[in-house]
């Protein structure tokens, strides 16, 4: 097996990066069954590390029986890093759950595109006029429906279907 499937087969088995990948792969001199199970410790070791507190709960936290309490600016320097990186984490886990999901147009029950959920909202707040397109197209016969690895809000697709039937009643009316 050559270093790079070594490399695909880690990054698909761990849900890390490529590079995290092959950092650990060098590390165990390309052992895939090491690497993996480095990364799994590695990972067990982050879960255990409790969430950010969010600011706003901040008073209303009590530390644990037995932790020594952290006073004065180092025990708030570490409590805003916990935040940070919590929100950075929350940030990245939405982005990549956008960029999975896919927003589908079809045609006459034939595919025309498709398009990852979050440019379709970055395009719908920052030209307006992608908006009017989509309803033009589905007056043209366009239907629209959501598609995603993860859990994908059946009722949205169910409201896409429901405006698509209204739009073509709409044209048969006025036709």
């Amino acid at each position: 097996m050559e270093k790079l499937e070594k490399v695909e087969l880690v990054r698909e088995k761990c849900n890390v990066s490529y590079e995290e990948a092959r950092e650990v792969l060098e590390a165990c001199g390309y052992d895939v069954l090491d690497a993996i199970v480095m990364l799994e410790q590695a990972q067990q070791k982050t879960e255990q590390v409790p969430d950010p507190i969010p600011f706003f709960e901040e008073a209303a936290y009590e530390l644990p029986e037995g932790t020594p309490a952290q006073a004065g600016p180092a025990g708030q320097e570490a409590q805003a890093k916990r935040c940070a990186t919590g929100f950075v984490a929350r940030c990245k886990e939405l982005l990549n759950s956008g960029m999975e999901t896919m927003f589908v147009a079809e045609r006459n029950d034939e595919f025309v595109f498709e398009l990852p959920v979050l440019l379709v909202i970055i395009g719908l707040v920052l030209w307006g006029a992608s908006l009017w397109l989509l309803i033009v197209g589905l007056f043209l016969g366009f239907r629209y429906r959501i598609e995603g690895p993860g859990r994908v809000a059946s009722r949205v697709n169910d409201a896409m279907g429901k405006v698509a039937d209204a739009a073509e009643s709409v044209k048969k009316s006025v036709a």
